[in-house]
């Protein structure tokens, strides 16, 4: 039983610091506008539906090749040219013609918050339940 409860708690654990995140998808010419931070290292970029975010150093941010791959991007840390994309921290480099759009992750308070009470309801209701369906201690010499 307590393999049982550790697993979950590690789950929990694992969960509560990944966090959740919104995905926006972007333009590359957009995404060009990350190469630099400028002097407070953020830039805003306009999502393919009209909202505009704001990049930092700290957000996730990437490209899907067009057979649907996913490769991460550090903000202002890469090249994207009309012909291709460098990116030197994860030793990339794709063809523009490879890459079908950019994307920007930002976490998501609302759904890691329902995430994290989630995870302490499912806790605690586990912590009843044990307590709850354990066999009453008995004693040396006791059946």
């Amino acid at each position: 039983m307590f393999k049982k409860v550790a697993a979950t708690a590690l789950v929990f654990l694992l969960a509560t610091t990944m966090g959740c995140y919104n995905t926006y998808n972007i333009t590359l010419d957009e995404m060009a506008k990350a190469q630099e931070g400028g002097g407070a290292a953020a830039v805003k970029v306009t999502t393919s539906e009209g909202e505009d975010v704001v990049v930092t150093e700290t957000t996730k941010i990437g490209v899907m090749d067009t057979e649907g791959g996913y490769h991460a991007v550090s903000p202002f840390n890469f090249i994207l040219t009309r012909g291709q994309l460098v990116a030197p921290d994860e030793d990339l480099l794709l063809n523009r013609s490879e890459i079908s759009t950019g994307n920007v992750k930002l976490v998501s308070g609302g759904k890691t918050a329902a995430l994290v009470i989630s995870g302490v309801v499912a806790l605690a209701g586990l912590g009843a339940f044990v307590a709850l369906t354990a066999p009453e201690k008995k004693g040396f010499g006791q059946e």
